[in-house]
Formats: C-alpha cells, structure tokens, sequence
C-alpha cells in the first residue's frame, strides 16, 4: 500500500513538474468601483475560465496561495504591480510562463474592465477583453463568454510553435502568420493585435518596430511600449512586416466609411482610455487608436496624451504626405504634413 502510494505522489510530482504555469493576478480596481469582496469574485471567475480552457496535463492554474508564497505576502500580490506594462517582469519573479490580470475602472457611468494576458517570456500580449457594462453581473457574463477565447490563445500559440518545422522557410511562415487575432512580427517577435473591418484587416496597435530612423515620443522606451514608434514618412513606407504595407489615403478614407464616416469615426475608432480632455472613444471596432504625439527632426516632441498623427503612403507633393489624425473630437482629420514630421504607424495587411 505505502509503495503504491510512493508511486502516485511520483508520478503527481512529475506530471506537475511538466507543466506550464499560468498565473491570474488579483484584479485591481483603478477608480474605487467596486467592493473588495466583487474584486475577488472576478479574479476567481478568471481562474476558474484558465483552468476549464486549458488542460490539466499541460497547464497549472496557480492559486492564490501559491502566489502569495512566492511574493511574500497578500499584499504585494495585490499591489506589486498595478501598471500593466510590469506584468510580465512579474510573471517571470514568480515562475509563471503566462500572466495575466484584469483591471476595473469606469466609462461614462459605466463599468468598464480590461484583462490583459502576456507571455512571462517574451514580454508579448497574446490576448485582452476591453468591454463596458452597468453592473458586475453584466461583467462577469462577459468573461464567461470572452476569456475562453482569450485563454485559448496559449493553445494557439503553444501549438503553433509545436507544429513549426525547422527549416527557415517553415518557421517564417508560423511566425509571420495571424494566429487568433494577433499578428507575430518574424523580425523581432512582437505581436500586435489585428481586426477585420469591413475588408480590411488593420493592426489594432501602433507600429512598434525598430527601424532606421524611428524614435520614441521624448526617446522614452515606455512611450515606445505604450504608444509604438514614432516614424519619418520614407522610413514608415518601409517599416510594415512582410504581407503589411503602409495603408494609402484611399485605403484610410474606405476605414473612415467602414465605420460611418469621417465625422464620427474618430470616436468608434479610438481607445475607450488613455485620451486627454474627455477625448476617449468607444472603440467600437477594437481598433483601439492611442494619441502617440507628433515629434519633429529637431528633436521636439508634442500632444502625447491629446493628438494621435498616422502616416498615409500618399503624397501630396515632393515635400509633404498625407495623414489622418485623431483629437479630443469623435471625427478623423485628413491633412498633409513635412516627410520629416514623425507620426504613429498603423499596418493594413496586403
């Protein structure tokens, strides 16, 4: 009997030892929305939806115990990080392959949550809710029926390293490709989220990519992580991956009518955070714009925060290109700036 039940904590502990560790971090509250108790009952959701998506065999949901153990205490888990850029650095401390967490703040009146998860590794964003609601019942729903997906793309992703060969051509073709939603860029291994609309398939993030000639807003990396490069209009001709390309003024202008307009697209199409003077969005087509500022050769930068500028690869003469730029206002502008100027980059897929 003693040798039998040797032999099943054995094979327990090597079953565990194989597995990929998946951490769900407590879900923070960034406007004093909800009660600690609701808190709780989110972040258990979650890790309920982790372990229901993923199997068993391969993957281990930590606990909250768990998770406190290698913090140190319940209240470093809880406050460690309450920026979402850190979130993988924290996977990483703690040992957990994937990391994920939501946050809570408000919109408008309304609830509104983000969940985030990145691979600990890499530092990527491999899946995100953004959604609003009048109360947590609505929210919790939401989750039901969206962090499936979301967590499903650690399967995605995971099986499409397993099924890469490993000729160049192969893994090019894996790393290249959209896998649920998100694009890996062969170059350097970042990932952007995508959306079809109407035909187009869009990047749903700023161009981050470290080309010639790109820079950071004030040559902050956290911009950079924030907002994406920022690029001078011959550099962000070239600067789209492989099968992507530089989105013309016609191209722009067929988004614009996709989503109802040039009067009201600025509003569906930007980020429903992160804008000043109440200059938020709906983000109705996840398109999820961010105001990256404007920099100029001389080395000044301005409007982070309020104004987001985006090449176009038309010209409108030797000197100038058009763009399309983003305010406080729900319309997208059409003008034509200096080839020097530095503006955001977003990729339309060919």
């Amino acid at each position: 009997m003693k040798k039998t039940t040797l032999l099943v904590f054995l094979f327990a502990l090597a079953v565990h030892s194989q597995q990929m560790r998946v951490a769900v971090m407590p879900t923070v509250d960034d406007a004093d929305s909800i009660q600690y108790m609701d808190l709780n009952f989110l972040t258990g959701k979650l890790r309920e939806i982790a372990g229901k998506t993923l199997p068993k065999d391969k993957y281990g949901i930590m606990t909250q115990e768990s998770i406190v153990d290698r913090m140190g205490s319940q209240e470093r888990a809880e406050k460690e990080c309450r920026e979402a850029s850190c979130l993988a650095d924290l996977g990483r401390k703690i040992s957990a392959a994937y990391i994920a967490q939501g946050r809570i703040g408000r919109f408008s009146g309304m609830l509104a949550i983000k969940v985030e998860l990145y691979n600990s590794r890499s530092g990527n964003l491999i899946g995100t809710i953004n959604e609003t609601s009048k109360n947590l019942l609505t929210l919790a729903a939401i989750l039901d029926n969206k962090a499936p997906d979301m967590f499903g793309e650690i399967l995605d992703e995971n099986k499409a390293v397993s099924s890469s060969q490993p000729s160049s051509s192969s893994q090019s073709s894996v790393a290249g490709g959209i896998s649920g939603g998100v694009l890996t860029d062969a170059r350097d291994g970042k990932k952007y989220k995508v959306v079809k609309i109407g035909s187009q398939t869009w990047m749903a993030e700023n161009l981050n990519y470290d080309a010639s000639g790109s820079k950071c807003y004030e040559n902050n990396s956290a911009n950079c992580a924030k907002y994406g490069k920022l690029y001078n209009w011959e550099t962000a001709k070239k600067a789209c991956p492989s099968g992507w390309h530089l989105p013309s003024d016609a191209e722009w202008t067929a988004l614009e009518n996709a989503v109802g307009g040039k009067e009201v697209a600025g509003k569906k199409l930007k980020a429903k955070s992160g804008w000043n003077k109440n200059g938020n969005g709906t983000d109705e087509y996840d398109f999820s714009a961010l105001p990256g500022g404007i920099g100029y050769s001389g080395g000044n930068f301005y409007s982070v925060g309020s104004y987001g500028n985006w090449w176009s690869s038309t010209e409108y003469n030797s000197n100038s290109a058009w763009d399309r730029r983003m305010y406080y206002s729900s319309n997208v502008g059409r003008d034509y700036d200096d080839k020097s100027s530095l503006f955001s980059v977003r990729c339309l897929k060919d």
